[in-house]
């Protein structure tokens, strides 16, 4: 049989093109829990899986080169939320400075207030999704299932993403852009590698990537931000919700909403699985746990090494696994030892990152709620 295939969504900040192999990813927690179960003993993850890191910090970095070039363009563009403008130029003027949370919050603040960043980020996101479904739909072994793994701003990007795949209109508008900024050259490439995929899928369906004849077996969200930086249409009313294969208006199979009682990001995100979804494949989970260290609580990573995040992960990825009651049992042996582990300087620090007080991560959820305040005053 085919590999399952998982497109695998970063979060905010910076990352170099071997980021998937860093120690705060997802990926790497997962390939470690894996070895924990009977079932993969003389196995590696990898042999079923194929995880494919689908990088797009890097058009944030090179756009920002052009700054001052496109301080005309970015000034004309209108912004998603009237009123945004302002506060979100003084909020970038921190964006060069050596400051983690500007960092980071410039990845959001771009993300979520110019159409320009929008556009380019899913072009970007959508030519290498497409690219690897049109290279393995048609295996001699079996179509492969695909599934979509993100976090935290990669959430956001994810939702947008995938909308605008399944939807004909914003590709059709995309033929007939004519890109005249700094970054067009990068801009025509991604698009001409998207459509070409497409084109490529249409040799075996008109309409190949409609909801109606292709679904995500699952798309899981850690740290689910998509609900307060949504460029396109609202989370709660898009096909990007879970769906039987009769339900010819959802794109995924399962939905996997996984947030954290004590990360700031989550908590700022807020988004609220509606209670329908739970009964056509949707999985609303929030854990609370402390792997370590309290600071990496936002980490992919920290979300997957509790077993009631990667036991599903890994029955969405390898068909022919299930977990056993043993398997089961993990949930509550992780869980108790990491409580054992909470003294009482972690607790304190857990409320303290709750709430936005601790170092770079609560410089971080300012910025977010700056733009949280910004989008409620203008709404």
């Amino acid at each position: 049989m085919a590999k399952d295939i998982v497109f695998v969504l970063h979060g905010i900040g910076q990352y170099a093109p071997d980021w998937i192999d860093d120690e705060s990813c997802a990926v790497v927690a997962l390939r470690e829990a894996a070895k924990k179960y009977s079932f993969f003993e003389g196995k590696t993850l990898d042999s079923f899986v194929e995880f494919v890191p689908i990088l797009y910090d890097d058009v944030f970095q090179r756009i920002m080169e052009h700054w001052k070039k496109l301080a005309d363009g970015l000034t004309s563009s209108i912004p998603v939320m009237p009123g945004f403008m302002k506060e979100t130029l003084q909020l970038m003027s921190g964006a060069t400075k050596s400051d983690w949370a500007h960092t980071h919050g410039a990845d959001i603040a771009l993300y979520w207030g110019f159409r320009l960043f929008q556009q380019r980020i899913v072009l970007r996101v959508l030519a290498q999704m497409t690219r690897k479904i049109a290279d393995t739909i048609n295996q001699p072994d079996g179509k492969p299932q695909y599934h979509v793994l993100a976090h935290s701003l990669g959430t956001a990007v994810a939702h947008d993403a995938l909308h605008h795949l399944g939807t004909e209109a914003w590709l059709d508008r995309l033929k007939q852009t004519e890109f005249s900024d700094a970054d067009a050259n990068d801009a025509v490439k991604e698009r001409d590698s998207y459509v070409d995929a497409v084109e490529r899928l249409q040799q075996r369906d008109p309409n190949p990537l409609n909801p109606q004849r292709f679904k995500f077996e699952s798309i899981t969200m850690l740290s689910n931000v998509s609900a307060l930086v949504h460029p396109s249409t609202n989370p709660y009313h898009s096909i990007v919700r879970p769906g039987s294969s009769h339900d010819l208006g959802a794109y995924a199979q399962n939905y996997f909403n996984v947030n954290h009682k004590f990360d700031p990001v989550s908590i700022a995100g807020d988004f609220s699985m509606p209670e329908a979804w739970k009964m056509m494949g949707g999985f609303d989970t929030q854990v609370d746990h402390v792997y370590k260290q309290a600071e990496k609580i936002h980490d992919a990573a920290h979300y997957v090494c509790n077993p009631r995040v990667h036991l599903p992960l890994l029955t969405f990825y390898v068909n022919a696994y299930s977990p056993t009651q043993q398997d089961l049992d993990q949930i509550d042996v992780f869980e108790k030892d990491c409580k054992k582990d909470l003294t009482e300087q972690v607790k304190k620090k857990l409320v303290q990152l709750a709430a936005g007080k601790t170092d770079d991560i609560g410089k971080l959820l300012t910025v977010i709620q700056t733009f949280k305040r910004v989008a409620g005053a203008v709404a």
